[in-house]
């Protein structure tokens, strides 16, 4: 008597052979995806670790890293591992791993490209351009920044990056500077083909092949500073502009060559 009306048709309803069977399974596959999803992790971890020598309690900061990321990004743990296996391929250390997997994380959410990628990108731009593990958030928003104002994305940047990071790391110049050149470029020419011809044009002015250092110095214009840097290249290209406003474009096509 005790018992309410709903609370009797709760009880004959799971009374149902059809119905009760379903909770237990419904109950049951939950806890198997559950217990699935924490395998994947530890495989993955243990992966990690095997690749990155990671002693026990750099083990233990990467696996909470991991999790926290799962917990706060769009990311889940599982594939925040994967991305600290991508960065470990890469050579990182497990210290660089927890300083970096934040701005790569970033980018890959921003850019909409996968880990595997994003994590290239990033460990191998970072590289060239003689940056920290530390620098990969501001790298990240310095390349989505760009993917969102001019006319290329992320996955083309790393390609241009690819061919012309390097060189300009050698040179002394900083992702800004480059992600200036190549958000100008990328109206006409992007990707590999941007990263190609940038490298070209650094390479030329850098060591003078066929000339190309002379023919501005004619101009006026110097490619290193005094102190033997190389000058912002913006600044190269305004005081070009304005040595050949008064040339015709024949003559302007025959000083770009």
């Amino acid at each position: 008597d005790l018992i309410t009306s709903p609370v009797r048709k709760i009880l004959g309803l799971l009374r149902n052979p059809l119905l009760a069977a379903g909770a237990v399974l419904g109950v049951t596959f939950g806890f198997t995806d559950t217990i699935n999803t924490y395998k994947n992790f530890e495989a993955a971890m243990s992966q990690v670790k095997s690749i990155s020598g990671a002693t026990e309690e750099q083990f233990a900061k990467l696996t909470a890293k991991a999790k926290e990321m799962g917990a706060t990004t769009k990311f889940t743990a599982k594939e925040s591992a994967d991305a600290f296996n991508y960065t470990a391929i890469a050579g990182w250390k497990p210290e660089q791993m927890l300083d970096g997997i934040e701005g790569i994380l970033s980018l890959a959410a921003a850019s909409g490209e996968d880990l595997g990628k994003t994590s290239d990108i990033v460990t191998d731009a970072l590289t060239a351009f003689r940056l920290k593990a530390s620098d990969a958030m501001h790298f990240s928003d310095v390349l989505a920044q760009t993917a969102a104002s001019a006319n290329t994305n992320v996955g083309l940047m790393g390609e241009t990056f690819k061919y012309v990071g390097a060189m300009a790391g050698t040179l002394g110049y900083s992702i800004e500077d480059v992600g200036l050149m190549v958000g100008l470029m990328a109206n006409n020419i992007k990707g590999s083909m941007a990263g190609t011809q940038l490298n070209s044009i650094f390479t030329r002015l850098s060591t003078n092949t066929h000339g190309a250092r002379d023919a501005i110095k004619e101009l006026g214009i110097n490619f290193f500073d005094s102190a033997g840097k190389a000058r912002d290249l913006s600044d190269i290209i305004d005081e070009l502009r304005a040595a050949t406003a008064g040339y015709t474009d024949e003559q302007k096509v025959n000083l770009a060559n």
